[in-house]
C-alpha cells in the first residue's frame, strides 16, 4: 500500500523532489532490512516542522532516523510509513573551545563531531560507532562503558531543539553549563526513540581529551575470583571504563585508564600490584585498543570466530539476540549462572555476557550449534529473566526469531505517565508510533 499521493506531493514541495524517494527505490534501514513506504531528507528544522504539520491531515507514521546503527532497537516499525532521514542536518552550529560547549545538528555523525573536537584537545567521552548520528545516540540513550568515569549522556546534554508532533519546533535547556531556567524538558527525549519529537539540534558539555590512554586486560583462573577482584578495583581506582566477561575459563576483564601521565602511571602501578597480590593465575597486560570491547557497537547479524567445542568440533555461532538491563555488581554472577542454564534449556548454544561497571549487564545469546535444531525460545528466556527482577530489554534480535514478547518487558506503573507525555507532545501519534514501551 502506497502513501497518499497528496501527502507525498507536499513532502516533495517542502524538502525538494530530489530528496524524496518512494516505492521500490527506497533503501532498507537497519540490520533487519526494514523498508519504509517512502523516505525523505529534509534540510532544516523548519522543513521537518512543515512536513509534520502537513501530515496532520493524513496521519502517516513518521520515522526519524540517522545512521541506522540502532534502528532495530525497540518494537517493530509500522509497515507503511515515511522515514525521515537526518543526513542533511549535519552541521556544526556553534563551538567555543574555551567554554567546553558545542552545538551541532542532530544528523552530524559522532565521528565527525569527535574529529572537530580533537583538533582542540577536547571530546565527548562516549563509546559509540563513528557513523551513528548525534540524534540517534540521544534517541537511544547510548553512553557506553565510559559511563563509569565520565557519567552518562544525560550528564553531558545541555539543550535540544525538537520538532514535536504538533509540528512546532521548541528549544529547551541552553548553551551554557550552568543553566537553571525552567524544566529540563530536553531530558525527556533521551531514550524516547523519537516518539516525543524529532531532535534537530543538540548542545553538549565537553571534556578535555586525556593526555594518555591505555586499555588493560585482566586474566584470572576462574570467574568468581576474577569478578571479585574487578569489583574491588572498580571501586577504588579511577578507571574510565571497566567491563567483566562471562563465562570465563579463563576469566577476562578490561579496564580503560585515561588520565594525565603521572596519574596514569599511578593507576597502572596500583593495578599491577593488586593483580600480583591476587595470586597464581592472575595476570594483566596492555591491549592495543581505543576502548574496551563490551557494548561498543550495536548488535548486528554476525557470527563469532570459530569456536572449538569440548568434543573437538569447530563451529561459528550465530548471534540470535542481545539483551541489556540495569544490574548490581553483587547480583550479576548469580543472574548469569541462571541465565546460562535457561539459555541452554531453551535451545541457545552459547551465552556471552558483560558487566559494564557500575550498573549495566549485557548478554548475547547465540543459536544452538547442533545442525537441524529447532529455533530457540527467546520468549521463555525473557520470562525467566524478568521474573527474577531483571528489567531486561531486547536491544537486538535476529530477524528470523519470532517477536513473542515486548522488547521492553511487561507494563510497569510509570508507563501511564509516559503515555500522558506522549499524548501531550505528539497528540496524533505521528512520530515512531508503536515502537516504544507500551506500544506508543
Amino acid at each position: 500500500m502506497a502513501l497518499p499521493e497528496n501527502f507525498l506531493a507536499d513532502v516533495a514541495r517542502i524538502c525538494g523532489a530530489a530528496h524524496l524517494v518512494a516505492g521500490d527505490e527506497v533503501r532498507p534501514i537497519g540490520g533487519a532490512g526494514y523498508r519504509p513506504a517512502a523516505s525523505c531528507a529534509p534540510g532544516s528544522a523548519d522543513e521537518i516542522a512543515e512536513i509534520v504539520r502537513a501530515d496532520d491531515e493524513y496521519a502517516v507514521p513518521i520515522l526519524p532516523f540517522g545512521g541506522g546503527t540502532a534502528f532495530d532497537y525497540g518494537e517493530a516499525p509500522p509497515a507503511e510509513a515515511l522515514a525521515l532521514s537526518m543526513r542533511r542536518l549535519d552541521k556544526l552550529v556553534a563551538y567555543e573551545p574555551a567554554d567546553l560547549v558545542v552545538t551541532a545538528q542532530a544528523g552530524m555523525t559522532f565521528g565527525e563531531l569527535q574529529a572537530a573536537l580533537f583538533e582542540h584537545g577536547q571530546w565527548l567521552p562516549l563509546d559509540a560507532p563513528p557513523e551513528a548520528t548525534l540524534g540517534g545516540l540521544l534517541a537511544t540513550d547510548r553512553s557506553g562503558p565510559r559511563r563509569l568515569g565520565y557519567g552518562t549522556l544525560r550528564d553531558m546534554l545541555l539543550g535540544l531543539t525538537v520538532v514535536n508532533g504538533d509540528g512546532i519546533a521548541r528549544k529547551s535547556g541552553g548553551r551554557v553549563v550552568k543553566n537553571v531556567t525552567g524544566y529540563a524538558l530536553e531530558k525527556l527525549h533521551l531514550g524516547a526513540l523519537g516518539t516525543l519529537g524529532v531532535i534537530t539540534e543538540c548542545t553538549f558539555k565537553l571534556r578535555p581529551r586525556p593526555e594518555t590512554h591505555s586499555v588493560q586486560e585482566l586474566e584470572a583462573p576462574d570467574f568468581a575470583g576474577g569478578f571479585a577482584l574487578c569489583r574491588d578495583l572498580a571501586k577504588r581506582l579511577p578507571f574510565a571504563a571497566a567491563s567483566a566477561g562471562f563465562p570465563g575459563k579463563p576469566f577476562r576483564a578490561q579496564f580503560a585508564v585515561e588520565a594525565s601521565p603521572p596519574d596514569q602511571a599511578r593507576v597502572l602501578r596500583e593495578l599491577q600490584e593488586a593483580v600480583e597480590k591476587a595470586g597464581a593465575g592472575f595476570a594483566v597486560k596492555e591491549l592495543e585498543a581505543e576502548g574496551i570491547e563490551a557494548d561498543l557497537a550495536p548488535a548486528r547479524p554476525r557470527r563469532l570466530q570459530a569456536v572449538t567445542l569440548t568434543d573437538g568440533r569447530t563451529v561459528e555461532p550465530e548471534l540470535a539476540a542481545r539483551l541489556a538491563w540495569p544490574a548490581r555488581a553483587q547480583d550479576f554472577p548469580a543472574q548469569m549462572q541462571k541465565l546460562d542454564v535457561w539459555a541452554g534449556e531453551r535451545g541457545f548454544g552459547l551465552l556471552m555476557a558483560f558487566f559494564d561497571f557500575p550498573t549495566r549487564a549485557v548478554a548475547e545469546l547465540y543459536f544452538k550449534l547442533d545442525d537441524g535444531a529447532a529455533a530457540p525460545d527467546l520468549g521463555a528466556v525473557l520470562d525467566a529473566l524478568r521474573s527474577e527482577g531483571a528489567a531486561a530489554t531486547v536491544v537486538w534480535q535476529a530477524p528470523r526469531l519470532p517477536r513473542e514478547r515486548s522488547a521492553f518487558g511487561p507494563p510497569r506503573e510509570e508507563w501511564d505517565l509516559m503515555r500522558t507525555l506522549k499524548l501531550a507532545l505528539d497528540p496524533r501519534g505521528l512520530l515512531n508510533p508503536g515502537r516504544f514501551v507500551g506500544g506508543f
